[in-house]
C-alpha cells in the first residue's frame, strides 16, 4: 500500500510456502541433496563417555552416527563394555553406527617426531589392530566402515601453473616432502632459482622440486661410490710405491703361523716400516670393500620401478637379477674364478687349488680390481635414495593396511569390520591427492590378495574381501584446504573423481578453504553438491557423516537443523511438503530468518488494556530492568 512518499511493505516472515529460504540460510539449492534417514553426525570425539554422547545424538533423530576419537590414550578409556551397549542401543533406535579410529600419533605408515621408524610402524599396526576388534563389537549389520587417516605426518603440497607450451593449467609441486629410504628422515624441497656462468643473471633459472630431489639423488649417489674409489686409489697409490721385496714378504706374512714369525725375524727396521705401509694400504682396501657392500646392498634393497616414460626403464626384479649378475661376476673376480659359496668344497677337494685362491684374494692389487668393477656397475645403478614422502608411504602404509584387513577378516569373518582410508589436508598430512589414496588403496588391496592367497584363500575369495575391506572415507572438507594453494571448485571435482570407485563413507563438512575447521555444511565455501555429484554412485551409496567437532567445541550445541537445512531434507519422512530450508516459516531463528517480529510482550503490551503497560508509560506493571520490546521482565 502507498500512500503519498510512504510505502507500507509486509515485516512478517513469509513461511515455507514462499520456497525462497532467506538469504543467511546454508541451504545447498538442491531438494532432498541428501535424505534426513542418511545423514549421520559424529558424537563429541573429545570424550571417552561416548555412550552418553551416542544417546544425545540419536535424541535428535539422527540414523548414521559416527563413533569419534582423536586420542588413543582417550580411547583406551572406553571400556568394552561399552562398545556392546552402543550397538544396543542403536539397534533399539534404528540407528546405523560407523568408527573413527584415534588419530594423534598414529600413522600407518610408521611417521613420528622422529622421521619413520619400524617400530613406530609396528606399533601403529598393533593399534589399528586392536581398532578393528572394539569395532566389531558394535557392528550389528557387519563389515562396518572404519576411518583411518592415510596419513598424520607432513605431506607434499602442489598448485596449479600455466603451461608455456599448450596454454593449459596443470598441477605441479610447490613443496615436495622427499625421504631418505634408508634413514627415514624426511626434508623438504621446494623450487629453487639459480644463477649459472653464461646464463641470465637478471632472472636466473628456476629448478622445480622433482628435477632438485633427481638432483639430490645423482649427487648422492656419486658421493658415495666416489669415496670408495678414494679409498681404493690410496691404496693403489701406496701398492705401487712398495718394492716388489716387500710385496711378497706382506703376502707371506699375512698368512700367518710359523712362517709368518720367520720372515718377520729376518726383516730390518726400515724393511718392517715397508711392510706396516702395505698394511695401511690393507686398512683403505677393507674400508673400500665394506663401503662398496653397503652400496650393493643399498642398491639390492631400495630397488625400485623406473618411471614408464624414460627411455630403458627398469623393473625392481629386472634391476634386481642385473645386481645378482655384477654380484657373481665381483665374487668371481675377488676369489680367483670361484664364487665364495664354492670354496669349502674347493678346500676340501684341492687343496693345492684352494691355497692358489687364498693368495689370489689376499693380492692388494686384484682386491682392488674387483672393488673398482664393482663400484663402477653400481655408480650406473642409482637406487635413488631419497623419494616422495607419497611414494615411501605408499609402500609403508599399504604393508600397515593390507595386515590390518587381513587380521580383521580372519578374527571376524565374513562379517569383519572394513578398512575406510580417508584423504588428508595438503599442508598439513600427505595423501591429500586423489591419485594418492587410488594408489594406496590399490597397493593396500595387492598386498591384501597375495597375503589371503598364503592364508589358503582362494584367489577369487580373496579379492572380493579386499574390495569389501579395503576403500576410502572421502573427505570433502580436506579437500577444500587445496583452494589455499590456487585449486578451484572444478580442480576439486577432479581429485573427487580419482576415488570415487572406492568410497565407503563420505565426511561432510565445511570451512573457507585454509583451516579444517570442521563446519556443518552450506557454513563455508566447500562445493558439497559438486562434490557428491563428481562421486556419482559410490558417492550416493556411501553412508554420510557430518563430522562437526568442532562446532561442538565452540559452539556448545548440535548444528542437526541447520544440516538438515543445508542438504535439502525434507520435514516430512514422505518426501513431501517442505524442506527444513523452509522450517523459518514455522519457527523462525536467527540462520533462518528475522526472528519473531511481534513476540509475546508485544501483546502483553498492546492486547491487555492499559493497565499492563509499565509504570513508565503510565501503566501498573513494575519495570525492573531490560527494554520495554525485549521479553525481559519490566
Amino acid at each position: 500500500m502507498a500512500l503519498g512518499d510512504y510505502k507500507i511493505e509486509s515485516i512478517y516472515e513469509p513461511g515455507y510456502s514462499s520456497f525462497i529460504p532467506s538469504e543467511d540460510s546454508p541451504y545447498l539449492q538442491k531438494e532432498n541433496l541428501i535424505p534426513a534417514k542418511k545423514i549421520g553426525m559424529t558424537t563429541d570425539p573429545r570424550t571417552a563417555d561416548q555412550l552418553s554422547a551416542l544417546s544425545l545424538t540419536l535424541n535428535q533423530g539422527v540414523i548414521p552416527v559416527e563413533i569419534s576419537q582423536i586420542s588413543p590414550d582417550i580411547f583406551d578409556t572406553i571400556p568394552k563394555q561399552h562398545f556392546t551397549e552402543m550397538k544396543r542401543k542403536a539397534k533399539l533406535a534404528g540407528a546405523e553406527l560407523v568408527l573413527h579410529a584415534p588419530i594423534q600419533g598414529m600413522d600407518p605408515s610408521g611417521f613420528g617426531e622422529r622421521g619413520w621408524q619400524q617400530s613406530q610402524q609396528d606399533l601403529v599396526e598393533r593399534q589399528l589392530k586392536d581398532v578393528m576388534d572394539k569395532a566389531a563389537l558394535m557392528d550389528d549389520k557387519g563389515n562396518m566402515p572404519v576411518t583411518i587417516h592415510g596419513s598424520n605426518y607432513h605431506g607434499s603440497t602442489w598448485k596449479y601453473v600455466e603451461d608455456e607450451e599448450t596454454n593449459k593449467r596443470k598441477k605441479v609441486y610447490e613443496t615436495l616432502m622427499a625421504v631418505n629410504k634408508q634413514t627415514g628422515e624426511a626434508q623438504p624441497i621446494k623450487e629453487d632459482k639459480q644463477f649459472h656462468p653464461g646464463g641470465d643473471l637478471e632472472k636466473g633459472s628456476f629448478i622445480n622440486p622433482e628435477v632438485a630431489l633427481e638432483m639430490a639423488n645423482r649427487t648422492q649417489w656419486r658421493k658415495e661410490t666416489d669415496a670408495v674409489l678414494f679409498e681404493k686409489e690410496t691404496a693403489d697409490k701406496i701398492v705401487s710405491e712398495a718394492p716388489p721385496g716387500a710385496k711378497n714378504a706382506y703376502y707371506e706374512i699375512s698368512k700367518g703361523g710359523r712362517r709368518a714369525q720367520e720372515i718377520l725375524g729376518r726383516l730390518s727396521t726400515q724393511e718392517r716400516e715397508k711392510i706396516l705401509y702395505l698394511q695401511t694400504a690393507k686398512s683403505h682396501i677393507d674400508q673400500a670393500e665394506l663401503s662398496v657392500n653397503s652400496l650393493f646392498d643399498k642398491a639390492y634393497q631400495y630397488a625400485e620401478d623406473d618411471p614408464k616414460n624414460i627411455p630403458h626403464s627398469r623393473t625392481r626384479k629386472e634391476k634386481r637379477e642385473k645386481l645378482k649378475k655384477i654380484g657373481e661376476t665381483y665374487d668371481r673376480l675377488i676369489n680367483g674364478g670361484y664364487l665364495t659359496s664354492e670354496l669349502e668344497s674347493l678346500r676340501k677337494k684341492d687343496e693345492e687349488k684352494y691355497e692358489q685362491v687364498s693368495s689370489h684374494r689376499a693380492n692388494l692389487q686384484n682386491q682392488s680390481q674387483s672393488i673398482q668393477f664393482l663400484t663402477q656397475e653400481l655408480k650406473k645403478l642409482n637406487p635413488n635414495m631419497f623419494t616422495s614422502v607419497e611414494k615411501f608411504s605408499i609402500e609403508k602404509a599399504s604393508e600397515t593396511f593390507s595386515n590390518v584387513a587381513l587380521h580383521s577378516l580372519q578374527e571376524h569373518g565374513e562379517r569383519a569390520p572394513a578398512l575406510s582410508i580417508e584423504n588428508m589436508d595438503q599442508g598439513r598430512f600427505g595423501f591429500s591427492q586423489g591419485k594418492d589414496i587410488k594408489n594406496l588403496i590399490e597397493k593396500s588391496r595387492e598386498k591384501f590378495v597375495k597375503k589371503a592367497i598364503d592364508e589358503g584363500y582362494s584367489k577369487k575369495k580373496a579379492q572380493i574381501f579386499s574390495e569389501k575391506l579395503i576403500g576410502a572415507t572421502f573427505d570433502v572438507g580436506h579437500l577444500n584446504i587445496s583452494k589455499k594453494f590456487g585449486f578451484t571448485d572444478k580442480d576439486l571435482e577432479k581429485e573427487a573423481k580419482e576415488i570415487a570407485k572406492f568410497v565407503n563413507k563420505v565426511h561432510l563438512t565445511d570451512n573457507f578453504g585454509y583451516a579444517d575447521t570442521h563446519l556443518p555444511i552450506g557454513m563455508g565455501n566447500v562445493p558439497v553438491k559438486a562434490l557428491l555429484e563428481a562421486l556419482g554412485e559410490e558417492g550416493m551409496k556411501a553412508v554420510k557423516i557430518n563430522e562437526v567437532g568442532g562446532w561442538f567445541q565452540h559452539f556448545k550445541k548440535s548444528p542437526f537443523p541447520q544440516i538438515l537445512e543445508a542438504a535439502g531434507s525434507p520435514i516430512y519422512s514422505s518426501g513431501e511438503g517442505p524442506y527444513w530450508s523452509q522450517a523459518g516459516g514455522f519457527q523462525q531463528s536467527y540462520l533462518e530468518g528475522y526472528g519473531q517480529m511481534l513476540p509475546q510482550t508485544n501483546y502483553q503490551l498492546f492486547g491487555a488494556g492499559f493497565s499492563q503497560l509499565p509504570s513508565s508509560l503510565g501503566g501498573q506493571t513494575q519495570q525492573s530492568g531490560g527494554g520495554r520490546m525485549g521479553g525481559g521482565d519490566f
